[in-house]
């Protein structure tokens, strides 16, 4: 799983301040080693905004000779750095720090809106991906968010009325700790492959919900801006109108739905999608990693028999655990009641350990998901497409007085 700051995967670093790497001419993948006394490392570094200066950080963890197929052998051992000691100059030592000639590569899910120049700062701000203000701009305006929302958008669309159960997501800003729990969650939940370092590296990471990373400010003390990104089953969804084969479609009940057996691996939709949370399976990954081990006969035990595993030339994307949705539904018939949001949790949701993310019925105003829903501070991700997603994310506010903090 990618790290929650530096977005870089299958490997540990030693990260390093701009104004340090400039000293020392260190570039991202450079290989440096580390000398403190007898004890010696060699490991790539990787430049990280806001670290302190004359500072190296390198994580423990890695390096380790048995961990099993997956983890064994990945990153390097920073534990031969550490004394003996159970004090803290086990963690925190001076050293010599030297470039080699050598580099080794490190791979990242996300790369773009960095301090790299002038048109990609603050980039998600300036878009509104990420909406941001701060508590004294809500104490003095809760609805200051909504100031400048767009007109109603025009639409060549019918307008659709779902008159039974309509899903729909939201997610608070304020309360993501980037902590990936919902990322593990769905990988288990959803059968979804482990791909390794080399398929990373050329952009084909399979996870269906990610942990998006925004800088902004100055490189030195930047804010860090998290954001969970997922399918947002849009009402008028952009990647249904661009598959030959209606692949994916739109249910009575609000949701994005994929039909595997018809997917013929055109890719239109992903094309289309502008929030780019679509994966394609390029190979059988269960048989491309590692020696097929995900294909053993006893490690097919651990897949979750109600969702199909899908496999080479196949679109995939989240499917708000239609699973669950579907299980909900038939113990509500068994029970003769009528469904309702609560009666379902998505994994996403059940696993976060700070209640961030909420799942319910949009058409049920008398809900509890309703105060999440219709937050004064929600909005959509580029609402301006006029696509309607039905995730709403609710901005983050900081405290920018530390007084009354």
């Amino acid at each position: 799983m990618p790290h929650p700051v530096s977005k870089i995967t299958w490997d540990n670093y030693a990260a390093v301040s701009f104004n340090t790497a400039k000293e020392l001419n260190l570039k991202n993948n450079d290989l440096v080693e580390i000398k403190v006394g007898s004890r010696k490392l060699q490991i790539p570094v990787f430049l990280q905004p806001g670290s302190a200066d004359k500072t190296f950080t390198i994580e423990l963890g890695y390096g380790r000779r048995k961990s099993g197929i997956v983890g064994t052998n990945v990153g390097f051992d920073a534990s031969v750095l550490q004394s003996k000691t159970n004090s803290l100059s086990a963690y925190l030592f001076v050293g010599d720090i030297s470039k080699l000639k050598g580099k080794h590569e490190l791979v990242t899910a996300q790369e773009h809106h960095m301090f790299d120049n002038e048109l990609t700062k603050d980039a998600a701000l300036k878009r509104k991906v990420i909406r941001e203000g701060t508590v004294a701009q809500y104490l003095n305006n809760p609805k200051f968010l909504r100031e400048d929302s767009e007109i109603e958008l025009q639409t060549v669309y019918p307008f659709i009325l779902y008159p039974g159960v309509k899903w729909g997501m939201s997610i608070d800003l304020n309360k993501c700790l980037g902590c990936g729990d919902c990322v593990v969650a769905c990988t288990s939940e959803n059968n979804i492959p482990i791909v390794g370092k080399d398929q990373v590296a050329k952009g084909r990471e399979m996870h269906w919900i990610r942990i998006d990373r925004y800088y902004s400010g100055e490189v030195d003390d930047p804010n860090t801006s998290l954001q969970p990104m997922l399918c947002q089953h849009c009402d008028h969804a952009p990647c249904e109108n661009v598959c030959p084969v209606l692949a994916t479609t739109h249910s009575p009940d609000g949701l994005n739905q994929m039909a595997y057996n018809r997917c013929v691996g055109t890719r239109y939709c992903s094309n289309n999608c502008p929030y780019k949370v679509r994966r394609f399976n390029y190979f059988n990954f269960r048989d491309h990693f590692r020696d097929a081990y995900q294909q053993n006969e006893s490690f097919n035990l651990t897949y979750n028999p109600e969702v199909t595993v899908r496999s080479r030339g196949v679109m995939e994307k989240c499917t708000f655990c239609i699973q669950r949705v579907m299980d909900a539904r038939e113990e509500a018939i068994r029970q003769n009641k009528n469904l309702k949001g609560s009666d379902v949790k998505t994994a996403c949701q059940e696993a976060c350990p700070t209640t961030a993310i909420q799942f319910g019925d949009i058409n049920d105003k008398e809900s509890e998901f309703q105060k999440y829903r219709n937050h004064e501070l929600g909005y959509y991700v580029l609402e301006e497409l006029n696509i309607k997603p039905n995730v709403t994310y609710i901005a983050k506010l900081r405290n920018t007085h530390p007084e009354e903090a």
